[in-house]
């Protein structure tokens, strides 16, 4: 369990128009797929073996920090500080 002077990634999932805030800590997660399979158990997404081969948890990331949308597969996404504030959108072609 993390430390209580670790600070929390808070950050937006969006899927299907519905949007679930997320808070979590700094490599609670080996990725962002596995933080979107464990909390949000959406049909379909990340069934694959976590290398990036498959693109079954293809998300789009945008926030204050970067400009425009980054397409990106959530396999190869550290859940670190780079995700605070951002909002992940799950397109949901599976």
């Amino acid at each position: 369990m993390p430390s209580s002077n670790e600070n929390t990634i808070q950050f937006k999932v969006a899927y299907q128009g519905h949007i679930t805030e997320v808070q979590t800590y700094p490599n609670q997660y080996y990725s962002l797929m596995t933080l979107i399979s464990d909390q949000l158990a959406i049909p379909g997404f990340g069934l694959c073996c976590g290398m990036g081969s498959c693109g079954t948890c293809l998300v789009q990331i945008s926030n204050g920090y970067h400009q425009g949308v980054k397409n990106v597969l959530a396999c190869a996404v550290s859940v670190n500080d780079e995700l605070a504030n951002a909002l992940v959108t799950i397109a949901g072609v599976f």
